[in-house]
């Protein structure tokens, strides 16, 4: 039986029974338990639950877990009649670090990579993996660096996305797939060639959805995910109505928001957002479970210093507020009687760094203006920044001159102040690795106790 903690992290998890080949290779993201099958697919399944006697499930590595489904893919595709080498083994079933691919064309092996053309040239490389004709055609943009172009209708409307290689070209069309494309030689549309394609893709995408889905009371519904984290799950969904826009916040219903405004206006670089249809939104809504975690924001801004930092778990609520404790709370159900308080819903792996920095600021803040000092300023240090959320995590304090953040002096618990050849500014320029938190006079006596009695 397996015991590891199933977090939100996927898990890897390797299973024999004896054989010289593993008899399941199981992922775990969150809750959902998967195994591969068929020739890269994953199917849902309960095997760690209940193991077959004689079983032993390992846990092991992402990289170690990879070189497991690489082979057994490559020998459920034997036979297929292509070939796509790949950089790596990781994410082998995703197929997103293909480098070339082979095809046969009258008993002769041709090899298409970044040079863009095909030739009979073999590129080398050991991770490779037999592929079918119709992965082909899909896996010969991700194995080449083809040009981009972006082609508008005369009224400026992005007709398609055109990708070109020597020997092909494909358009993304409004009809939201790629097809055969001879775009490029018409004369009564506009071409643009680009070197990225992503923001035109999405234009295309959201445009359309929201031309299918708009309700007839001009109610839009949109979800929101990650751009630069995996697994790029939804982590919140809007509707904007005429009178704007809202996050459905769990038990608390609706609530104000302008996180959508902010994306489409380009401060939230690192999200992106897709229309969807009421229907769509609901089902998302219905499956959303566990903790979630929102701002609730009082200024403009990408980051701007929010009046809590609000922990949704079902029917539970708790706000870490400026006084910068946790607590219990109704603050989301009260924010439509506070004009200007709007609320943002922010990815789980997000809340410790933005409960980090309300912590730092607001610190920070009071270090120069509230709290009376003995001519030193105080600073507490710790292994992290969901550490340092907790003063009695402290790994030593540091103190300089009331208004400095230099050299100073460093408290570990042995007594007495020590000389330091470091600064604060070391550990704001990257060069050392702990985080740190301005404390209060009084809270850096609590601590050098603590430190005492360790």
């Amino acid at each position: 039986m397996c015991t590891a903690d199933l977090g939100d992290a996927v898990n890897y998890f390797v299973i024999q029974d004896g054989g010289p080949v593993p008899r399941a290779l199981v992922r775990v993201d969150g809750h959902r338990e998967q195994k591969l099958a068929g020739t890269g697919e994953w199917a849902d399944c309960a095997v760690l639950a209940a193991p077959e006697p004689g079983w032993t499930v390992t846990q092991v590595e992402s990289h170690t877990f990879y070189d497991h489904v690489y082979e057994a893919m490559r020998e459920a595709r034997a036979g297929l009649p292509c070939v796509a080498v790949s950089s790596t083994t990781y994410l082998i079933d995703e197929f997103v670090n293909v480098t070339a691919v082979m095809r046969r064309r009258d008993g002769v092996e041709e090899w298409l990579g970044r040079e863009n053309v095909w030739q009979a040239a073999d590129p080398g490389g050991e991770v490779r993996l037999p592929i079918s004709e119709e992965e082909l055609e899909r896996l010969q943009w991700i194995a080449t660096r083809p040009s981009w172009f972006v082609v508008r209708e005369t009224n400026g409307r992005v007709h398609a996305v055109v990708r070109k290689i020597p020997s092909a070209e494909e358009a993304y069309t409004r009809d939201l797939r790629w097809e055969p494309s001879d775009l490029l030689g018409r004369e009564d549309l506009r071409i643009e060639e680009v070197h990225r394609a992503e923001t035109a893709l999405e234009q295309i995408e959201l445009e359309v959805y929201r031309e299918r889905n708009r309700g007839p009371d001009e109610t839009e519904y949109f979800t929101v995910e990650g751009r630069s984290y995996y697994p790029r799950d939804v982590f919140c969904v809007i509707r904007r109505t005429s009178a704007g826009e809202e996050v459905h916040a769990g038990a608390s219903g609706w609530v104000p928001s302008e996180l959508l405004a902010e994306v489409e206006q380009g401060w939230h670089v690192f999200y992106r957002h897709r229309a969807v249809s009421a229907e769509e939104a609901g089902a998302v809504i219905a499956a959303r479970s566990g903790r979630r975690s929102f701002l609730l924001l009082d200024a403009p801004g990408e980051l701007p210093l929010p009046l809590a930092v609000v922990r949704v778990d079902g029917e539970r609520e708790e706000a870490f507020t400026r006084d910068l404790a946790w607590g219990p709370s109704t603050l989301l159900t009260r924010t439509a009687e506070q004009p200007g308080v709007r609320v943002e819903e922010i990815p789980p792996a997000f809340e410790v760094s933005r409960l980090f920095m309300m912590s730092t600021r607001i610190r920070h803040e009071r270090q120069g203006s509230e709290w009376p000092h003995d001519g030193h300023w105080y600073f507490a240090f710790f292994t992290s920044q969901a550490a340092a959320l907790d003063l009695t995590n402290v790994l030593w304090l540091h103190r300089t001159e009331a208004g400095r953040t230099g050299i100073g002096d460093d408290y570990h618990g042995d007594g007495g102040w020590r000389s330091t050849r470091w600064a604060l500014e070391d550990y704001d320029r990257g060069k050392r690795d702990e985080e740190y938190l301005p404390v209060s006079p009084d809270e850096a006596r609590r601590l050098m106790k603590l430190l005492d009695a360790r």
